[in-house]
């Protein structure tokens, strides 16, 4: 008879073995003093530096200028439909900062998913974290390519150029920032969004003011707008502009006092994306009509933010716009970049990847050949889509369609893991934390992953057998990653056991 390690009961350890799952966390240690393991990352972020850089990955004035208007072509219950995503998401969050204080280590969803449901689904899951965040970072580099051209022609009509010039200038930049210590990065970040939520603050506060062709009206935020045949759309885009707020338990290393850092920086970042878009969401409509915001809408969803611009602030806050979108995608596509470096850190030092790739900068304290490698990937994976040939915009588009597919599953993937994980193991959290919100949670997201996998044309314009491709690749990384394991466990039970960041 034999026993599932990752199911059933924990291992008898040894002397050495207890006093290393004891060892002191990084909040623990002095500026001066040694960190217990060469390959963990070094940081002194506070609240503000980490809220900023998973903020960024969100690109909000991105957001707001061009999606939106697509939420509002469903419905004008968006604003209301943006706080009760809101809370949907605290509800995750809820689960998911108390994973951070069970499971002190380093590794986010990896980790997590590992602790939860086993090792094999655990690096399934850091595999669909690694496809999803990469096609995230795909479509930011492309269509920040795009937004420079589009630059360019508000201010220089007849000069053309090939969008994937600018988009590797634009990669270049992150991929340098992404070498050096994150703190390099969060003062980066910190300045471009700072800038894009005051440009956006400024026209939510013209337009409620001025109340728009009809007037000041508080329809919008009538509950009873949500309960539509669209509701299942509408609320799967609200959801798909929250990414980014899981993003900061992945930095655990590089902040000070995670225990209190991580959850307090991801229930401000979820309470602001929230409040932001709800607002936005708000003046937007009234910028249009409320009777008449919908079929602008669905008119051309591109042209409703752009117009509001016209109208109100003429044709210079246009151009303003312009040059705030380029920063807007940069900062998005270097908070993904760093993202990305960390989840292929966490994967080398647990041997799934070359081990190399796990050195941490002596000075930095950065993962610098990790991003190194990313960025070597990322450049090959833009270089195959310009020899491709395929016109930017379906590219972008294709791209964040998977992405934000993808999300969907893994948020539903680590619900699962946090409800079991707290199932079996008594931490002496509240039983609303560990179980009841989690459990809302996994159904209000099941319920938009559901409606994606139904609605998948909505996400990407293309034939059936491409939307099949697609909707396919999240679920075939899940796989991969669980094939990788079960052949671990049987040819090299040292990396297996490694899964998770289980072993410093």
């Amino acid at each position: 008879m034999t026993v599932n390690e990752d199911v059933t009961f924990p291992r008898r350890t040894t002397l050495k073995q207890e006093l290393h799952i004891q060892r002191p966390v990084a909040e623990d240690f002095e500026d001066n003093e040694p960190r217990p393991s060469s390959y963990q990352l070094r940081g002194r972020m506070g609240t503000t530096g980490l809220l900023f850089t998973v903020l960024a990955f969100t690109a909000p004035l991105g957001v707001v200028f061009g999606f939106v208007s697509v939420n509002i072509s469903f419905g004008i219950g968006v604003p209301i439909a943006f706080v009760a995503v809101a809370i949907l998401m605290a509800l995750f969050a809820m689960g998911f900062t108390g994973m951070t204080k069970a499971i002190p280590r380093p590794g986010a969803f990896y980790t997590y998913i590992r602790e939860g449901l086993g090792r094999p689904v655990g690096l399934g899951g850091s595999f669909l974290a690694l496809v999803t965040y990469g096609f995230n970072v795909t479509s930011c580099i492309v269509v920040s390519g795009i937004a420079v051209n589009n630059l360019l022609g508000a201010f220089l009509p007849e000069v053309t150029t090939p969008w994937w010039l600018w988009s590797t200038v634009m990669f270049a930049i992150a991929w340098v920032l992404s070498y050096f210590n994150v703190e390099l990065s969060a003062k980066v970040l910190s300045v471009i969004l700072a800038v894009e939520v005051l440009s956006v603050a400024i026209f939510d506060a013209v337009i409620i003011a001025n109340g728009g062709p009809e007037g000041p009206s508080f329809e919008p935020w009538n509950p009873a707008n949500l309960f539509t045949p669209t509701i299942g759309v509408l609320l799967l885009f609200s959801i798909g502009v929250f990414n980014g707020f899981e993003a900061t338990a992945i930095y655990r290393d590089e902040v000070k006092k995670p225990s209190i850092t991580i959850p307090r920086a991801t229930f401000l970042a979820v309470a602001f994306l929230g409040i932001f878009y709800a607002i936005s969401a708000f003046a937007l409509i009234l910028s249009a009509g409320t009777s008449n915001a919908v079929a602008v809408a669905q008119a051309d969803p591109t042209a409703m933010m752009p117009d509001a611009l016209l109208r109100y602030f003429g044709a210079f806050a246009n151009q303003v716009i312009a040059i705030l979108l380029v920063t807007s995608f940069f900062a998005s596509g270097l908070s993904l970049q760093n993202i990305l470096s960390r989840y292929t850190h966490s994967l080398a030092v647990d041997g799934i990847f070359p081990r190399a790739i796990a050195k941490v900068h002596s000075k930095h304290g950065s993962p610098h050949r990790a991003a190194v490698t990313v960025g070597a990937v990322l450049l090959l994976v833009l270089v195959v889509l310009v020899l491709s040939g395929g016109e930017e915009n379906a590219l972008y588009a294709a791209a964040a369609g998977v992405a934000f597919y993808g999300m969907l599953l893994l948020l539903c993937l680590t619900a699962v893991a946090v409800i079991v994980y707290f199932r079996r193991n008594k931490t002496g959290m509240s039983f609303w934390r560990t179980l009841v919100a989690p459990i809302i949670a996994l159904v209000g997201i099941g319920f938009a992953l559901l409606t994606a996998s139904l609605n998948m044309g909505l996400l990407v314009v293309g034939d059936p057998f491409l939307l099949t491709v697609l909707i396919l690749i999240p679920y075939a990384s899940i796989v991969a990653g669980i094939v990788t394991a079960l052949v671990l466990r049987r040819r090299n039970a040292d990396t297996y056991g490694r899964i998770g960041r289980a072993v410093d």
